[in-house]
């Protein structure tokens, strides 16, 4: 799940989260894994990789360093649509 971080601010944005985990956990599901990021973010990420070593995103399956994926799968994270609770 992928999460703009204005989202989750706040006293509301943390009760949201909250009924969100209670949800997941009624339905019995056994994984999720959340990256809180906005594509501005990652947008900076790509002009100024020196400054985001650390950044992590998952990418199909697996999770990586945003700065060292190529351009085109770069682009490709960025489009996806970040959820709003």
């Amino acid at each position: 799940m992928k999460f703009t971080p204005a989202t989750l601010e706040g006293e509301a944005g943390l009760r949201k989260l909250a009924d969100f985990l209670r949800a997941f956990t009624q339905l019995k599901l056994q994984h999720i894994q959340f990256n809180v990021v906005n594509a501005d973010t990652l947008r900076e990420a790509q002009q100024r990789p020196q400054d985001y070593a650390g950044l992590v995103v998952r990418v199909a399956g697996y999770s990586a360093f945003f700065v060292e994926l190529s351009k085109e799968i770069q682009d490709d994270i960025i489009r996806r649509t970040a959820h709003q609770l």
